[in-house]
């Protein structure tokens, strides 16, 4: 995961006061809930050294409506000058965070990012396909792209000649080729995943002509047809599932490489004290990172002066080990990880390096 998202709240002049509650709006005394959650928010944010008109901007800002059914949550992230991150998360679930410090509270956030699947599904049948595309499944709204050919009309459910067969094959293929055009475009150089659906020919056709590194990213599914779309509650949860076993398969891919180059004791760092020293020479690639673990611990910022951090940050007498981390990581444009893989030490974390290091 890019960490490109924390660096642009760096680049705002800290401290910061940063709320992620639920904003739920689903029963009918939810509103009153959330004014008393409001009030009280305040009182905790000006508690904990947040200037009173910081701390009255971000509860107005949680309190505003999201216009988001079901189970929602916002982030609130406001320094000095004002409101620098306002963002609304459906189908949040977690703890909530309201702290006043020199770093943004940014992990919970960030881990519900990581969770993000960009998902692009096809329901394709003789005729072409209905291309539903979000950037985040679930999260976002998702825009359909519509890619039509057209159909044999000789062909009137008699017994068809082989000529008119023929034609008709052809049109089916002619119409695939066309939905293969159209899914390119939209997956880019990075394809999302891609759930197949629709007519088992069309399918079929529609695989055949996908370039391999789009075809890898293919999950095939037997429920969901074009006449249905995309609302059909057995087909949204087979996406469900495939989004989950994405998420899932990151978090063995992440495990599996931090256990290679532990092996091979290659380019890896164990530990804050490892990690914080590599990101001061801007060595790290990927921080490896178990929010609970590192969120239980803290460390002092002036034991490792030279970290890319404003100063406010340096001087603070002690900061939680996974904000530190983490805002070191994205000042040295390093990704993360946020997982829990049993190969980290106790303090939970370590990183893959950018270039392999001299062992004691």
């Amino acid at each position: 995961m890019r960490l490109d998202p924390l660096t642009r709240i760096l680049d705002h002049p800290g401290p910061f006061a940063s709320a992620l509650l639920d904003v739920s709006r689903t029963t009918e005394h939810a509103r009153q809930r959330l004014e008393l959650r409001g009030r009280a928010a305040r009182t905790e944010l000006a508690a904990s050294g947040a200037p009173d008109d910081v701390a009255e901007e971000v509860v107005e800002r949680l309190l505003e409506p999201t216009g988001t059914p079901g189970e929602t949550a916002r982030y609130v992230v406001a320094g000095r000058d004002g409101v620098v991150v306002d963002q609304t998360l459906p189908g949040w679930a977690g703890h909530e965070v309201l702290t006043w410090g020199p770093l943004p509270d940014a992990t919970a956030w960030l881990a519900y990012r990581e969770t993000a699947v960009p998902v692009l599904v096809v329901l394709a049948d003789q005729s072409g396909a209905d291309l539903v595309h979000s950037a985040a499944w679930g999260r976002e709204p998702a825009v359909v792209h519509a890619v039509d050919g057209g159909l044999d009309s000789m062909v009137d459910g008699g017994p068809a000649r082989p000529d008119q067969q023929g034609r008709t094959d052809e049109l089916w293929r002619f119409n695939a080729r066309a939905v293969v055009a159209e899914l390119e475009r939209l997956a880019g150089s990075e394809p999302p995943l891609i759930v197949l659906a629709g007519d088992p020919r069309a399918r079929h056709d529609v695989r055949a002509g996908l370039p391999p590194h789009v075809a890898e990213q293919v999950v095939e599914v037997e429920r969901g047809s074009r006449a249905d779309g995309p609302a059909n509650e057995a087909f949204v949860a087979e996406i469900d599932a495939a989004v989950q076993r994405t998420v899932d398969e990151r978090g063995r891919r992440a495990a599996a490489r931090l256990e290679e180059h532990l092996g091979r004791q290659y380019a890896v760092a164990v530990g804050l004290a490892e990690v914080l020293d590599m990101a001061v020479q801007a060595g790290v690639d990927t921080v490896v990172l178990d929010e609970q673990r590192a969120a239980g611990r803290t460390v002092r910022p002036a034991d490792h002066p030279y970290l890319p951090l404003p100063d406010g940050v340096l001087a603070a007498p002690a900061v939680r080990s996974d904000l530190l981390v983490l805002a070191a990581a994205a000042a040295t444009g390093a990704g993360a990880v946020l997982t829990a893989p049993p190969l980290l030490p106790d303090d939970g974390v370590a990183a893959l390096l950018r270039w392999d290091r001299p062992h004691p």
